[in-house]
């Protein structure tokens, strides 16, 4: 009799294991690049070289952990937690959070996916695969393409993928008390391909705080991709802004467009060229608004690949009329910083990169 009750809780056990199959992985990316770039805002009107040490070039650099567990019957439940740090000098970044990144729980059921907690926008997420750099660091204007706000918290996510469809959409509380507008923020988007071919549009509103009343920011966007051989694919994406939200040397009201093509040269290169126009027909200045020059940027990036986990790089990159990346129109979150009597920048860096 106890041998049958032994060999029944191994069976219990054996089918238990067998349902809740878990796995925890441990992955992340090292970058860093020197950096040289001219015309940088000093202590005087006129602009100065600079030479520096950063940290992310091709890709922010960060680690994560992510996980599942079987639960049987096609459901899993899944879970994420990233951080983002400055490999030269160690500080955490996203305002020195520990999972700044990203930090969320939710299930998984065949297609569909359900997600709660810290996230990235349905915007942000995909328009990726409309990038011309993949989000590089250095140069892409990612920000001005997806906003500040690309990341937000306490964020429900629905995701859904149906073969050649993939599609999400998702609400972020504001948790203001006495209002639900306040500080919230929605959106949604899809990414459809098929061939060579792919289109993507994506939505996001974000309102301020309410006090008397609230703002609002909206932005959308739209992509093309067209595969034209097997080592050489074509993107053009555009991207509007309407920004209700008052603060200095931020664009009011935008439209962004990007032409692109990434080019296979050989089984370890790849080129990047990019170019970026931005149509600003409002800025706002301490004193209102004004409609400042429109600017542009060139990028190109030469990517040399060691191994499948290794990789070289040379980005560089020339803007006119804004510091680069259009940082100029991003206010306080301005990365490059341009000198008042200059009207364009140019940059070069190069780079490692390790992913782990």
């Amino acid at each position: 009799m106890k041998r049958n009750l032994v060999g029944l809780a191994c069976v219990i056990a054996s089918a238990t294991a067998a349902a809740q199959t878990s796995g925890v992985t441990l992955y992340g990316v090292a970058d860093a690049n020197i950096e040289y770039t001219n015309n940088n805002l000093g202590t005087g009107p006129d602009g100065h070289s600079k030479v520096a040490l950063n940290s992310g070039g091709l890709s922010p650099s960060r680690w994560g952990l992510r996980g599942t567990e079987d639960l049987g019957g096609g459901k899993k439940a899944i879970f994420a937690l990233e951080s983002g740090f400055s490999l030269d000098n160690g500080v955490s970044t996203q305002g020195g959070r520990l999972f700044g990144r990203q930090a969320w729980v939710g299930m998984r059921a065949g297609a569909h996916q359900v997600t709660l907690g810290r996230q990235y926008t349905s915007l942000f997420l995909m328009m990726a695969n409309y990038s011309p750099t993949a989000y590089a660091t250095t140069y892409e204007p990612v920000v001005g393409i997806a906003g500040a706000n690309l990341r937000e918290d306490n964020m429900v996510k629905y995701h859904v993928d149906l073969g050649p469809l993939t599609a999400e959409a998702h609400w972020s509380f504001g948790e203001q008390p006495g209002t639900v507008a306040g500080s919230s923020a929605f959106g949604g988007g899809f990414d459809y391909r098929v061939g060579p071919f792919g289109v993507a549009g994506a939505y996001d509103s974000i309102n301020s705080a309410k006090t008397a009343d609230y703002t609002r920011t909206q932005k959308a966007a739209l992509g093309l991709r067209y595969q034209i051989t097997p080592s050489l694919l074509a993107q053009a994406a555009y991207r509007y802004n309407n920004n209700g939200t008052r603060v200095t040397n931020t664009s009011a009201r935008d439209d962004l467009w990007w032409l692109a093509l990434n080019y296979q040269a050989t089984g370890a290169l790849q080129l990047t060229g990019a170019f970026y126009y931005d149509n600003v027909k409002s800025q706002y200045i301490a004193t209102g608004k004004t409609n400042p020059s429109n600017p542009w940027q060139v990028t190109f990036i030469a990517d040399y690949s060691l191994s499948k986990r290794t990789d070289v790089y040379l980005s560089t990159a020339y803007t006119k009329n804004a510091s680069l990346n259009f940082e100029s129109l991003n206010g306080p979150t301005a990365a490059y910083q341009i000198a008042p009597n200059e009207k364009n920048q140019f940059g070069v860096a190069m780079g490692v990169r390790h992913k782990f």
